[in-house]
């Protein structure tokens, strides 16, 4: 899987003083819900048991096992103005 960093994002990772994140899936029992993104969050996971390491412009990028495998990942950032939030972009 190739692994990209918005230059927003390592803006974001930067200013927070993180050289990790996790990309985790979202698992909600429900009848009705559908798949949910991933949630992507600055640093290393609680237990990293379960997430593969990958290595993206000196930030390690721990990526869920239970997410299905990509081609291409791209984490970007949101910007909300005082409020800002790293996202898994849609890919093109």
């Amino acid at each position: 899987m190739q692994v990209k960093l918005t230059e927003g994002a390592r803006a974001f990772l930067g200013a927070k003083g993180h050289a990790a994140v996790t990309v985790a899936s979202v698992v909600i029992s429900s009848c009705c819900a559908g798949p949910l993104p991933p949630e992507v969050k600055p640093g290393a996971p609680g237990d990293a048991e379960g997430f593969t390491p990958l290595q993206v412009d000196g930030v390690t990028v721990f990526y869920d096992s239970l997410l299905a495998p990509r081609p291409e990942l791209t984490i970007d950032v949101k910007d909300y103005g005082r409020y800002q939030e790293l996202f898994v972009a849609p890919t093109e």
